[in-house]
């Protein structure tokens, strides 16, 4: 397995029990001494804020703590994809708006949270400004997109607007889903178990929320449909299955003061991540093959913008297993670059060995349809 909670230039594979955060959560701090001194997670949840579903519940995970403004981040997502189709061509101005002044997540106190406040956030526990060696890091892929600057500078709608979706839609997202979690855990290692759950929720707040279709939760689905990895019910990602259980294990872990298992758990949501985003790496330098197969040189930019956007989802946590894996698939979707034809077998390939150490299986990739 991998210790999640370093960043992924340092990342070493580890036995599954040594955990994903030994930093955050030793077997001395899961039995800590405060759970005898004050109420349980779950007796707090019940005195002072309710129980589990007393709040409500989206896609099959009911909610212990009231989260109802954390849910609504995504419909700002929704609005975002609508600027981006608008009749005319993206609406940047509308963009820049809602992904910096926000929407529709109004905090307690009149504020409103932003995806832009998301992106830019210093010192959050998702890897990705210490991977990438800056402050902002996601902010500044994002917002190089809407104003056309940096590496976007010159380029088309199409290439803009894929960076943009994907970037706020699933790099920003998941990145604050893996911030929640990562913290939930740190709470609950240090006795704070009522307050662990409370950002356990938020996860599942920001990956799939009140408007799933313009969640990281849709991009699962998607592409499951793409890779013939659905449940049984044909429309929901088998990842997304086992991202949902293990969501509801480690908030019933940490309602029960157990560290140990919600670690476990989410370990369980990380790896699934890598299962969705290598699906999606892979389908868009096929998409690039076969673009630059018709010719089409600008879908084939598109496309190479787009697996970009979807590896920098996952590479802050699995860039450092393969060195030489993980300057493959730089090469490939940079833009620094042309868009190549025939890179796919090459990024699968680069992918295995990063399968490999975080416990992914081939058959859960699966092939692409």
């Amino acid at each position: 397995m991998i210790n999640w909670s370093r960043p992924a230039m340092a990342v070493a594979a580890l036995a599954a029990v040594s955990g994903m955060l030994a930093a955050c959560s030793s077997s001395d701090s899961s039995s800590a001494p405060a759970a005898t001194a004050t109420a349980t997670a779950a007796e707090t949840a019940a005195e002072t804020a309710g129980g589990v579903g007393d709040f409500g519940d989206d896609g099959g995970y009911a909610y212990a703590t009231n989260v109802d403004d954390h849910r609504l981040l995504v419909v700002d997502v929704c609005e975002v994809k609508a600027a981006l189709d608008a009749e005319g061509g993206p609406q940047y101005a509308d963009i820049n708006s809602v992904y910096t002044d926000g929407a529709n997540s109004v905090k307690g106190d009149g504020s409103v949270r932003t995806l832009k406040g998301f992106a830019s956030a210093e010192g959050k526990k998702h890897n990705s400004d210490e991977y990438y060696g800056s402050a902002g890091s996601i902010d500044a892929f994002v917002t190089s997109a809407i104003d056309g600057s940096g590496d976007f500078d010159g380029e088309s709608d199409g290439t803009r607007s894929q960076a943009i979706e994907k970037g706020i839609q699933n790099e920003a997202l998941v990145a604050y889903v893996a911030h929640e979690l990562f913290t939930a855990l740190d709470k609950g290692a240090s006795g704070d178990f009522a307050g662990g759950v409370h950002n356990w929720d938020e996860g599942w707040a920001f990956y799939h929320g009140a408007e799933p279709r313009c969640s990281p939760y849709a991009t699962g689905n998607s592409r499951a449909e793409n890779y013939a990895t659905l449940s049984d019910d044909g429309v929901t990602a088998l990842a997304n299955v086992n991202i949902l259980n293990a969501m509801i294990e480690g908030r019933d872990a940490l309602l029960n003061e157990d560290v140990d298992t919600a670690t476990t758990a989410a370990n369980e949501v990380i790896r699934n991540l890598v299962t969705i985003y290598s699906q999606a790496v892979i389908r868009y330098a096929t998409k690039m093959t076969s673009d630059l197969a018709e010719g089409d040189q600008d879908a084939a930019r598109a496309h190479q913008a787009e697996g970009l956007a979807f590896w920098r989802v996952i590479e802050p946590y699995v860039g450092g297993v393969n060195p030489d894996s993980t300057a493959v698939l730089n090469e490939v979707f940079s833009l620094v670059s042309e868009p190549a034809s025939g890179t796919e077998g090459d990024v699968r390939a680069a992918l295995e060995p990063i399968w490999e150490a975080t416990g992914v299986s081939a058959d859960e990739v699966g092939t692409l349809q």
